[in-house]
């Protein structure tokens, strides 16, 4: 049987710590070397042979006036600015796939692998993204 992961537990298992366990989606290190953030499950796509993820939709939804967001777009800057593009992944399922906002079902560290941004707009948080292997 898989283990089951808590958020909290998922994050700290890249050595990142949330500043609130209920409202942040994304975390960084003490030193600031490692950005994790949660990535929905039924948004990782496949595209000419690489996961990617796109959060580009939906640029009115109310989660979007939360702290979490804001919290978001500043660890997003953080891995463009001194990370080269780079963050670890929690992947998550919801609860409900159409609820806004969303609710965790469950979670895990998505390992041996990092994201790397393709896209990054810091007004709105959009955000694009693929997979890279963890040694490249």
């Amino acid at each position: 049987m898989p283990r089951r992961w808590t958020k909290t537990e998922a994050f700290e298992h890249f050595g990142t710590k949330l500043t609130n366990t209920r409202w942040s989606w994304s975390a960084i290190s003490d030193d600031e070397s490692v950005v994790a953030l949660v990535l929905w499950q039924d948004a990782v796509k496949g595209r000419d042979g690489k996961l990617v993820y796109h959060d580009d939709s939906e640029l009115d939804a109310e989660w979007r006036t939360r702290p979490g967001h804001g919290e978001r777009i500043r660890h997003l800057a953080h891995c463009r600015d001194h990370l080269d593009g780079r963050f670890r992944a929690v992947i998550a399922r919801a609860v409900d796939k159409e609820a806004d906002p969303r609710d965790i079902a469950s979670c895990h560290p998505q390992e041996g692998v990092w994201w790397e941004l393709d896209e990054f707009d810091e007004d709105t948080g959009a955000f694009v993204a693929h997979v890279v292997p963890a040694s490249a």
